[in-house]
């Protein structure tokens, strides 16, 4: 198996492995950002580190190819963490999309929340106030599925892991690996 592959694979392990020891621990469930910010590092490193063994291994490259160097670990990382995404938010714990679906239906029983969104949405302004929960919950149910995660999830690493590959391309050829 080739470097690049080793690393995407194994930094995409790593993410899942905090993400099953922080549910062990029940730590950080409802809270997203920690897990955000881990795969936005663990991206950049797995780019980083990739970029860094081929260019000592082969020094002689051009640009095109340090990207695609580079988008090898980036575009594993992020199929392997989504597809996990997918099977923790449908089978490990689907209790999150729930709760969160339960918390939206809770505040949409408030006249005032739905006041509130009725004013927010000019499209809304004639309709009911049942119109508008069913609405909304429509739309939630939709937005808190595993499917909506894990797409949104691979969209958003794949984008990040694109110009991250690019930038870390050009940083490594311009700064680190200037004369060689």
């Amino acid at each position: 198996m080739k470097t690049p592959i080793k690393i995407g694979v194994g930094f995409a392990l790593l993410w899942i492995i905090l993400k099953l020891s922080a549910f062990s621990f029940n730590v950080f469930l409802t809270d997203l950002k920690p897990f955000v910010f881990a795969n936005m590092l663990f991206v950049t490193l797995a780019i980083s580190i990739a970029l860094y063994a081929k260019k000592r291994q082969q020094p002689g490259s051009n640009l095109l190819e340090d990207v695609k160097t580079a988008m090898i670990p980036g575009v594993l990382y992020a199929v392997i963490v989504s597809s996990f995404i997918y099977f923790y938010y449908q089978s490990i714990y689907p209790e999150f999309n729930s709760s969160k679906i339960t918390e939206i239906e809770l505040r949409m029983n408030d006249e005032v929340a739905v006041a509130d969104f009725r004013k927010s949405n000019p499209g809304m302004e004639n309709s009911s106030s049942d119109e508008i929960r069913e609405k909304v919950m429509d739309s939630m149910n939709n937005y808190y599925s595993a499917q909506f995660t894990m797409t949104v999830s691979l969209l958003g690493l794949l984008l990040y892991a694109t110009l991250n590959s690019l930038v870390l391309s050009l940083i490594f050829r311009r700064v680190i690996f200037r004369n060689v």
